[in-house]
């Protein structure tokens, strides 16, 4: 049984190759192969077969692949291939892999010519190369097994070049010409071949064309790389122009190549290298990372500068290296790594560079120059930069092996396998830094003049060096500019890359270069989160753009992060790790989304995120049963979220709300631009019916509806529209504009009744009832109330059905018909407790206890008070704690307790104030003075209920005014002003009368002495 990879992959057995099936089987064996008898993890295995993009089934089809090759390899050997975590290894015997026959072949070949033994070794060199059939692993594609094969070919090469070594040693020189001459043809950048065939034709008598040959090679290496021949070519060529026949006879002979060829200059030549690039000299702010990277820098320590595209990693490195070069007397080395280019440079080229400015010839493998570089280096004081790195490997041969030298190295990763690094992470500049390095490309009088239009630029570059430097350099060279015209321009966002380009510099570009890094999946969630644009999420938005598990969506983020391209923001408890796009790689990202994506892509990825948001607010709000009205708008679009994600939002809702009010804002809002309406819709109506029914976050509740309104609308989406209609008649309701939110649920009920659905057309009738009870419209808000009860009922909602009751149960409690009043409550109260509504039940229970006030029941008015209050403290609803805490100080009074009624009724003022409750605040106020009026603290009293009084005015609530005007009524009376008293009672019966009010009725017979409360 033989493997062979020196060539197209093959095995054979008993004299015939064993058939090993297509591409990918083929390269999962070859890398099985390049480290036989080991495990080689599956991760490995995934990335040789299929590098940047592989399946999301790449591990069922690698056991395919795997249960392949043992059914075509079991008549060879069973069991050839192992499954063994974490991976799979092969089994094979000690000489079946011809790569382990030729290295050992090339291994004597070398003892051979150390010894001077030539013949032996030209035996045994030709031996190792004559088992190469081709290209090591050919046919296998671009794997990354390439860089295997490139290390196979290398030895070829080496092998070959000393085996001429040797045949030159014994005066084969005729025999030589001719494959010299292919061999520097096929390598033109080859020194030794181009070399040793200029010795061999000087040896022949050819001296015109071994100089040709160097003139050809001093062409292409000028051409190719930029560079002049290396020294020892160089040296070959002026001793055939002195026709020096002595050293050309001597001195390449393979027992002395380490003596001539790499010879350094003496010390006393040696000029220190001063190779640093010069320093902006308007360099800006960074005292903290100044002072991390010096205190590394003394301690001995490799310091790595990391950073995003733009952040000043090179202008931090090369100030400092400035700063501190006078403390590393013997010179300072700097190399660009082009890291984030398509072709980085290699170590190799950069020690071959390195070594000759040190006085060096460079050795022909990575190996010895590393040796070489670091025997240099010993001893000595040099500073090393080493700018723009790719990756560890990159790095490492670079790296001097004492600590007399520093060494700073610069990257866009974090380099995190590098041994020994301290690692220093620049963050964009502040905000002072920001203006301060405007100030000095710009001039400080322009920034002066308009501070405000400069914070403006400062925001618009996201206080990222680059941007800034851009934005101050299209000002500096454009004087007639304001800074107030810059800040417009780039104010918008479909704009912003343009305007920050100048020359050569522009940050799209910046961020393009490590962009074009990524691998595929990296460069599409970076397309999609740009185009969700949300000012922070977790790792699951990731997963759920790519359509992949939890896992690797944050493998796929970290990734990014570590290509600084998406930053770490926080750790929360609902979801984790919470990331972030800096402004403007965001404007990027939605770039190559709206260029890279189709419409359809776009849509889905989007529907992805939002639909997964609809779902969380879906099992939400079956939790809270708010006892409300909700209109469900329908959750089709929705997709259930990660079991864990689950978990942790519905243990904590209202923290998740929080923390995901902006996003959840901005997706609708989104949407709507994207003509999604009904994904729009569905948001939108499940965070009112689950979110923002129990709390006021009215500027949320108006962007989203009026977002999602718009769409509806603009696509004409009626049953939405309507839907959308009632819901912000009820955010009206709430912010207690009820003329308003007569004229939504009005539109909406038109809306409903043409369309003829029942339910929105209930929900309308039901909001118009409620709007019409605020203003004192008592018998109208019963005609709406009753209608939407037969429609509920119809149905069959119990839950909702119990809402309108209670809010009917109220109307009759304010007409004075407690008959009426008493069944609706509870029934009401009935129908929260079937359907398990727990806010609903402390709701009815708080209109219980205001129809036992009126009654005069105080005991049982407190008990349901009781029972209110501690449902909405379970729930932690804020709005309807301050109002059954009120009614419990009203009660709290009515018993003659004024001492334990004033601290409730003072919590109840102050939670509504913090919510900023208009309605709360107006009660409240008006409560507190009918406390003074009680306690005889008259002027108080009447300073209260004047404000109470402006407070309703403002609310347009007539009823309410009359209620704070009785009890004015009374205090006039106490002050002995009577004429002034019967005036204002006189007004308040009449508007009582007019909106049929129970005061009405109690006034005719006690006037002045009825002081229900009769607030829903």
């Amino acid at each position: 049984m033989e493997f062979r990879l020196l060539g197209p992959l093959e095995l054979w057995a008993e004299g015939r190759q064993v058939p090993l099936g297509g591409g990918k089987p083929r390269t999962l064996l070859a890398a099985l192969l390049v480290d036989p008898n080991r495990v080689v993890p599956l991760e490995r295995l995934i990335d040789a077969i299929w590098a940047e993009s592989p399946p999301d089934s790449a591990k069922s089809i690698i056991q395919t692949y795997v249960s392949g090759l043992r059914r075509a390899t079991r008549h060879v050997q069973e069991d050839l291939i192992v499954s063994r975590p974490p991976g799979y290894l092969i089994r094979i015997p000690e000489g079946a892999l011809d790569r382990d026959g030729f290295e050992r072949l090339a291994a004597e070949g070398d003892a051979a010519a150390v010894d001077g033994r030539h013949h032996d070794a030209v035996k045994a060199y030709r031996q190792a190369l004559e088992l190469w059939r081709g290209p090591a692993l050919g046919g296998l594609g671009d794997s990354l097994l390439r860089s295997e094969a490139a290390r196979l070919d290398e030895l070829r090469i080496a092998v070959t070049e000393r085996r001429i070594a040797s045949e030159l040693a014994l005066g084969r020189h005729e025999r030589l010409v001719a494959e010299l001459t292919a061999l520097a043809a096929r390598h033109p950048t080859r020194e030794r071949f181009r070399r040793d065939l200029m010795v061999v034709l000087y040896r022949l008598g050819r001296q015109a064309d071994a100089l040709r040959v160097y003139r050809e090679g001093r062409d292409v290496l000028i051409a190719e790389l930029g560079i002049e021949p290396g020294a020892e070519l160089q040296a070959v060529h002026q001793l055939i122009l002195e026709a020096d026949d002595e050293s050309l006879g001597r001195t390449w002979e393979p027992s002395r190549p380490a003596q001539g060829p790499h010879a350094v200059e003496p010390a006393g030549e040696r000029i220190p290298p001063a190779q640093l690039p010069a320093a902006p000299s308007d360099f800006t702010g960074r005292e903290q990372e100044i002072a991390a990277v010096s205190d590394v820098l003394a301690a001995g320590s490799l310091c790595v500068i990391s950073g995003p595209g733009g952040s000043g990693k090179s202008a931090l490195a090369t100030h400092l290296a400035r700063v501190l070069g006078g403390g590393y007397p013997d010179g300072q080395v700097y190399a660009e790594l082009t890291g984030t280019s398509e072709a980085p440079v290699t170590p190799m080229e950069v020690l071959g560079r390195v070594l000759r400015q040190l006085g060096a010839v460079p050795p022909d493998t990575l190996e010895a120059r590393t040796t070489q570089y670091r025997s240099l280096l010993s001893g000595r004081r040099m500073l090393i930069l080493l700018d723009d790195a790719q990756a560890e490997q990159q790095v490492r041969p670079l790296l001097p092996g004492s600590t007399g030298c520093g060494v700073i190295v610069t990257s866009r990763s974090r380099l995190p396998g590098l041994e020994g690094m301290a690692l220093v992470e620049l963050d964009v500049l502040t905000a002072d830094e920001s203006l301060r390095l405007l100030g000095r490309i710009v001039g400080e009088d322009r920034i002066k003049a308009d501070p405000r239009s400069a914070a403006g630029i400062v925001r618009h570059c996201g206080q990222l060096p680059l941007a800034l430097r851009i934005a101050g350099a299209r000002l500096a060279t454009r004087r007639t500019w304001s800074v107030a015209l810059l800040a417009e321009r780039l104010r918008d966002e479909r704009r912003r890359l343009d305007e920050l380009a100048v020359g050569d510099r522009a940050v799209r570009a910046s961020i393009e270069l490590s962009y074009r890094l990524l691998d595929a999946p990296g460069k599409r969630a970076l397309r999609l989160l740009g185009l969700l644009g949300l000012p922070s999420f977790p790792a699951w938005v990731a997963a759920a753009l790519l359509d992949v598990g939890g896992e690797e969506g944050e493998l796929v983020l970290e990734r990014l992060v570590d290509a600084q391209l998406v930053e770490v923001q926080a750790v929360d408890g609902a979801a984790g790790i919470r990331y972030r796009l800096h402004d403007l790689i965001r404007l990027f990202a939605r770039e190559r989304a709206e260029i890279e994506e189709t419409p359809e892509a776009r849509a889905a990825a989007v529907i992805a995120v939002l639909g997964r948001w609809l779902w969380l607010l879906r099992e939400i709000g079956s939790l809270a049963h708010p006892g409300a009205v909700a209109l469900d708008a329908g959750h089709s679009l929705a997709r259930p979220a990660d079991p864990d994600v689950a978990r942790a939002v519905l243990a904590a809702p209202q923290e998740w709300f929080d923390l995901e009010q902006q996003s959840l804002v901005q997706g609708v809002e989104l949407a709507s631009s994207m003509d999604l309406d009904e994904i729009a819709l569905q948001l939108a109506s499940a965070l009112y019916a689950s979110i923002f029914i129990s709390a006021n976050v009215f500027d949320v509740w108006t962007r989203t509806h009026t977002a999602a309104l718009d769409v509806n609308q603009r696509k004409g989406n009626a049953h939405g529209a309507a839907t959308l209609l009632t819901e912000l008649g009820q955010l009206r309701y709430e912010q207690d504009r009820f003329a308003e939110a007569r004229a939504y649920f009005a539109q909406a009920l038109s809306m409903f009744r043409i369309a003829r659905h029942e339910r929105g057309e209930a929900a309308a009738l039901a909001g118009l009832g409620l709007a019409c009870r605020e203003q004192g419209y008592l018998p109208e808000a019963l005609h709406f109330l009753g209608a939407a009860q037969e429609l509920w009922r119809r149905l069959g909602d119990e839950g909702t059905l119990a809402h309108v009751k209670r809010v009917a149960g109220s109307v009759h409690l304010e007409k004075g018909d407690y008959r009426a009043s008493w069944q609706e409550l509870t029934d009401a109260l009935w129908l929260y407790r079937k359907v398990g509504s727990r806010r609903g039940e402390g709701m009815t229970q708080r209109t219980i206890a205001l129809y036992h006030q009126a009654r005069g029941e105080l005991d049982n008015a407190g008990s349901a008070c009781d029972q209110a209050l501690a449902i909405f403290r379970e729930h932690g609803d804020r709005l309807m704690e301050a109002y059954a805490l009120r009614t419990r100080g009203k009660t709290s009074m009515r018993e003659g307790r004024p001492a334990e009624a004033r601290p409730q009724l003072q919590e109840s003022l102050a939670i509504c104030q913090e919510l900023d409750d208009r309605f709360g605040i107006a009660v409240a106020v008006r409560t507190v003075g009918q406390l003074d009026l009680t306690e005889g603290r008259l002027h108080d009293a009447r300073k209260r209920l004047a404000e109470a009084r402006e407070l309703f005015g403002a609310l347009g609530l007539p009823l309410w005014q009359a209620r704070v005007g009785k009890d004015e009524a009374l205090v006039l009376e106490a002050l002995h002003e009577e004429e002034r008293a019967r005036a204002v009672l006189a007004e308040a019966v009449e508007t009582f009368r007019t909106h049929g009010a129970r005061e009405y009725d109690e006034l005719a017979f006690q006037p002045g002495r009825s002081d229900p409360e009769a607030a829903p």
